[in-house]
């Protein structure tokens, strides 16, 4: 039976393994490629090896776009970053004390069940009339739909993983509630802030639907996805520059997990007992 659970177990890493690696293999061959070599061998390596395609990407302003993208998601992470585990910390440590942080923890994490395309043409509409049709009135958006996941796992992570001794032991050293908070609360919640971090990193560089909604009508304020799908429209049949926007996009995103994926299981109160 041992063994057999290993051969399953050896059988589904590998063929996660080949759905993982082998879309990813085409697309970073594919960029270096020109188009007849894609269409003519899709799975061979580059024959000459060129970098025509990320030329053309960059005099056709895909640095604009990288830098929206790119601001948008560094701005909405450290907001997020920045509020929701505060709100967390205060409503874990009064849930069970208070009806109205329970009432208030429910209202919000509601939002979790709420499914976009419900709410898609009233935030549409409401953004427009408040002249939040851009940038700004996107990051917003991205604070408010984060909220409800990202609060229910600081408030789970709080909960179970930073005891309340520590806010105790705190108070009688002389912290305030605010210094209590960003000198040993904030700092001991590290692996949650990488997960999260992760989470909706991916979810916001990745997102389509609200840029395409809010910013389609000024070219200027396109992200990189929404760069990507006009750009895929313009050269339809000309595969290696779209190959190559791929790469660009996905170059960051797994950069950024690389570098945070190890602090996601660390020890849960590091530092806190020294």
């Amino acid at each position: 039976m041992k063994q057999k659970g290993s051969f399953f177990n050896y059988l589904f890493l590998s063929v996660g393994f080949v759905v993982i690696f082998v879309p990813l293999y085409l697309t970073v061959i594919s960029s270096f490629k020109e188009t007849n070599q894609i269409t003519g061998n899709f799975f061979g390596l580059p024959n000459p090896f060129t970098t025509d395609n990320f030329q053309r990407l960059i005099s056709d302003g895909i640095g604009q776009y990288f830098w929206n993208s790119t601001l948008i998601t560094v701005v909405s992470i450290a907001l997020i970053t920045f509020f929701v585990p505060m709100a967390a910390f205060s409503i874990a440590r009064n849930i069970s004390k208070k009806k109205a942080f329970a009432l208030m923890y429910s209202f919000l994490i509601l939002g979790i069940f709420v499914p976009f395309q419900v709410i898609m043409i009233p935030i549409t509409s409401m953004m427009t009339k408040l002249g939040l049709s851009n940038i700004t009135g996107l990051i917003i958006l991205y604070l408010a739909y984060a909220v409800p996941q990202t609060l229910f796992l600081y408030v789970g992570y709080i909960k179970t993983a930073i005891p309340v001794d520590l806010d105790e032991a705190a108070e009688i050293d002389g912290c305030g509630k605010f210094r209590m908070y960003f000198q040993i609360m904030f700092p001991l919640m590290k692996p949650m802030h990488a997960t999260t971090l992760i989470i909706n990193a991916l979810w916001i560089w990745n997102d389509f639907l609200l840029p395409l909604l809010l910013l389609n009508k000024d070219d200027s304020n396109w992200t990189l996805p929404l760069f990507q799908y006009n750009y895929q429209g313009q050269y339809f049949s000309d595969y290696g520059p779209s190959f190559a926007s791929y790469v660009v996009g996905i170059i960051v995103i797994l950069s950024v997990y690389l570098v945070f994926q190890r602090n996601i299981i660390s020890g849960m109160t590091n530092g806190s007992v020294k």
